[in-house]
């Protein structure tokens, strides 16, 4: 998704995080400032992007709500699976231990 970029290079992810908390709630998606199991979009094309992971039942209405948005952020998206995904998992541990230490995304989690 796209990101905003402060003037100092550093990314600004502030207005991407409300517009997921509002979009899809807390603890719904997943986000990281560096493109890890993957290439990135062309910044060229796309300007400054960052990896997001939703669940998939959610990723329709991120899509369709970005649509209505003057400034669309969504560049593009697959499914998550395999070996990817558990990256992913290990991931979302990484940045959030959980305290049964098993690796989980965000919206597992909510569910406990």
């Amino acid at each position: 998704m796209r990101v905003d970029v402060q003037p100092d290079g550093d990314l600004d992810t502030t207005r991407l995080e409300w517009f997921l908390n509002d979009t899809l709630g807390l603890n719904q998606w997943l986000m990281t400032t560096e493109w890890l199991f993957s290439d990135p979009p062309d910044q060229d094309e796309h300007g400054q992007t960052v990896p997001v992971l939703v669940p998939e039942e959610l990723a329709i209405k991120l899509v369709l709500t970005d649509l209505e948005e003057p400034d669309q952020r969504v560049v593009g998206d697959h499914s998550v699976l395999g070996v990817e995904a558990r990256r992913w998992r290990w991931a979302a541990f990484a940045a959030q231990p959980s305290d049964d230490a098993q690796d989980r995304f965000p919206w597992e989690r909510a569910h406990d």
